[in-house]
């Protein structure tokens, strides 16, 4: 009996995937768990093993197509099996025939029967649909928990609750091209169109989402790291003759902001709807710039790490986002993000809130500066501008003060981040 290849849920916010690139052709034999495809999801590049050992037949997603999961891409058949079609392989006659069907369904969910509807690469009821609809929610935002990851109605009341959910795609027109577009064609600009591929799409749609849903607001501390500087230089001559790999300022960075929300931790939150949910523990996303877009890999009870362990991991994280290998529990569920753009020259900046985490800090570049000292005279010190972006919702202004200076305590007097 042949074996059915699906497309497999990956990340737990998926509910299609792209196909990549094929390993292997029709007609080719493969061994199981060889590599057989990648899955292209919103934040990496993953890997799919082979199922099973065979011959590859019928593989009816080709690269690029976008498949929901749990759908059927290809047939993989033993030797001297009768290489004949099996019944529901790829997308089927009978998925479009439903979903123009869908279009005049008034029923509620129980009554629909049959193979999930297929429309736009995406699985859902048409109860769904209906309050996807109404809520003006994009569907491709929400994960499916029906059959075969199909989306039904309490997937989306959830992600609307939740706040992870993004409104539908808007793309302002021109006689049928963007306006940006049409103003280049009408004086005669030269361009180059490049097509959004999925990352740049989610990236898009979430960042909107937020800094449309999520009332932001700015503070800002410029705060003196010389003696963070010294500590550094004093750590890594300790390492000098040891395997470890060398501390940096952003490692340092990531454990104080965790030091800073174990300290208060009514900041550790994160907005849910209609409720606030507060973490025992602080998981730190560390912005990292990848090929086509950047993804937040996590740091997980940073607070109870020491700075060898954070930058251990932080360094393992880095280089396997940069590769696509990170598995999807390992960039999600942070509770505060760090973005640094130090090392490009950037002075100061405001960042956007990840969703659904409450507060991001943005890092700038340390430049030297004269400030006063204690008696009032100029003297000269290394100072880099921070700025806090947080979710009114969950941190008020002075909630956010209090963290930052606490923060600014623990950069400009680091001794007690080797305490832990």
């Amino acid at each position: 009996m042949p074996i059915e290849v699906i497309l497999p849920k990956v990340d737990m916010d998926m509910s299609s995937g792209t196909i990549a690139s094929w390993y292997k052709s029709e007609g080719e034999m493969v061994e199981e768990g060889e590599a057989l495809f990648d899955i292209e999801t919103d934040k990496a590049t993953m890997e799919v093993e082979s199922p099973g050992t065979g011959t590859l037949h019928f593989v009816s997603a080709k690269e690029g197509d976008i498949v929901p999961i749990g759908q059927s891409v290809a047939w993989l058949f033993a030797e001297g099996e009768e290489v004949v079609e099996p019944a529901g392989s790829g997308v089927s006659t009978a998925d479009t025939v439903q979903a123009a069907a869908v279009e005049s369904d008034t029923t509620e969910e129980p009554i629909v029967v049959g193979s999930p509807v297929f429309l736009s690469g995406t699985r859902a009821t048409p109860l769904a649909r209906r309050v996807a609809k109404k809520l003006n929610i994009d569907l491709q935002s929400v994960g499916g928990s029906g059959p075969r990851g199909r989306i039904v109605r309490s997937d989306v009341e959830k992600a609307a609750k939740s706040g992870t959910a993004s409104p539908p795609p808007q793309t302002i027109t021109v006689g049928g091209k963007t306006g940006a577009q049409k103003t280049a064609d009408e004086l005669g600009l030269a361009y180059t169109k490049v097509p959004v591929d999925r990352m740049r799409s989610i990236i898009a749609a979430r960042l909107t989402e937020s800094k449309s849903t999520v009332p932001h607001f700015y503070l800002n501390a410029d705060l003196q790291i010389d003696k963070l500087l010294e500590m550094r230089v004093q750590i890594n001559l300790a390492l000098q003759n040891t395997d470890a790999k060398k501390i940096s300022v952003n490692d340092l960075l990531v454990k104080a902001c965790a030091a800073a929300l174990k300290t208060v931790p009514e900041a550790n939150a994160s907005w849910d709807g209609d409720s606030i949910i507060k973490f025992d523990d602080a998981h730190i996303s560390v912005a990292v710039s990848i090929d086509g877009g950047l993804i937040t890999p996590v740091v997980r009870n940073a607070q109870k790490k020491d700075i060898q362990t954070i930058s251990s991991e932080i360094a393992d994280l880095a280089a396997r986002a940069k590769t696509g290998k990170l598995g999807s529990k390992e960039y999600q569920g942070g509770s505060f993000s760090i973005s640094n753009l130090g090392m490009f020259g950037v002075k100061s900046f405001n960042a956007i809130i990840n969703p659904p985490e409450s507060m991001i800090l943005a890092v700038g570049q340390g430049a030297a500066q004269f400030v006063p000292d204690n008696e009032g005279n100029p003297k000269l010190a290394t100072v880099m501008s921070v700025t806090l972006s947080c979710d009114h919702r969950v941190v008020d202004g002075a909630l956010g003060a209090v963290w930052l200076k606490k923060f600014k305590e623990l950069i400009e007097n680091p001794t007690s981040l080797m305490l832990n």
